[in-house]
C-alpha cells in the first residue's frame, strides 16, 4: 500500500519528473553544505507524518491506516530481504536522542479514545503536564536517513510533537545504509545494484528520492544525526 496518497495520484511521468527535480536539489545540497541533506529528507517526509497523524482524526473508529511496516518502507514489499535489520550494523542507542520538535518520527495513531486521552492530557500547562520518555516509548532509527519508525506509544509520542516538545532515547539504531549497494533507484524503478533487474516500480516520488539522498549522504559522510 501507499503509505500517503495525494486526492488525485499524479502519473508515471510527473513521478519521475519530480524525482529528477528533487534529486537536482539534493545534489546542490550535497555540493553547497552536505549536512542539509538531513533536511530535504524532513522537507520530503513531513507529509507522509501529517498523513499519519491525522489518520484517526478522519476515519471512523478502528478506521485509521495501519502503521509502518519497515522492510516495507521503500520498496513497498517487493524486496524484505534487503530490509532486514538483522543484515545490518546494530549501533549504540544510548549515543542519539530524537526531538520530537525537529526530527521526522513516523507514528501511527490508530485508536480515537487514546488519541482523546493524550491530546487533551500530554502538554506543558495540561492535566499531565509536559511529554516524558515512558517505557512504552519505542523508536527504531535508521540510517544515514535518520528515519523514526515508532513501534509502541504511538498516541503519547504524537502529542509531543504536536506539542513541540519532548525527546527521547531511541530502543534500536541501525546503519542500514550497505541496502544502496544492493538497490537503486531512477524515479520510476528499483533495480538490484548487482543484477540490474528490476525490483518493482515506484508509487512514491518523494520516498523513492529519500532513498537516493540517502546515497548522497553516504558519499559525502553525513547522517541525519551526524
Amino acid at each position: 500500500m501507499n503509505w500517503w496518497k495525494l486526492s488525485k495520484s499524479p502519473s508515471a511521468a510527473a513521478q519521475q519528473a519530480s524525482f529528477v527535480h528533487t534529486m537536482e536539489l539534493a545534489q546542490a545540497i550535497a555540493e553547497t553544505g552536505p549536512k542539509g541533506l538531513a533536511d530535504l529528507i524532513k522537507l520530503l517526509l513531513r507529509p507522509l507524518q501529517a498523513e499519519l497523524l491525522v489518520s484517526a482524526a478522519e476515519n471512523p473508529i478502528h478506521g485509521a491506516r495501519s502503521a509502518i511496516e519497515r522492510p516495507s518502507f521503500f520498496a513497498e514489499g517487493h524486496a524484505p530481504s534487503l530490509f532486514s535489520e538483522s543484515m545490518y550494523v546494530q549501533l549504540p542507542k544510548e549515543n542519539y536522542r530524537i526531538l520530537l520538535a525537529s526530527y521526522v518520527v513516523l507514528p501511527c495513531p490508530w485508536e480515537r479514545s487514546r488519541l482523546t486521552t493524550t491530546l487533551a492530557f500530554i502538554g506543558n500547562g495540561k492535566r499531565w503536564g509536559k511529554w516524558q520518555q515512558d517505557s512504552n516509548h519505542a523508536v527504531t532509527i535508521w540510517l544515514p536517513w535518520g528515519l523514526a519508525f515508532v513501534n509502541g506509544g504511538n498516541h503519547s509520542i504524537t502529542a509531543g510533537i504536536l506539542n513541540g516538545e519532548g525527546e527521547l532515547t531511541p530502543r534500536e539504531v541501525f546503519d542500514m545504509s550497505p541496502v544502496l549497494d544492493r538497490m537503486r533507484c531512477d524515479g520510476r524503478h528499483y533495480f538490484n545494484q548487482e543484477t540490474g533487474k528490476i525490483i518493482t516500480k515506484v508509487t512514491d516520488h518523494r520516498i523513492a528520492a529519500v532513498f537516493e539522498i540517502g546515497r548522497l549522504m553516504r558519499t559525502h559522510g553525513v547522517t541525519a544525526f551526524s
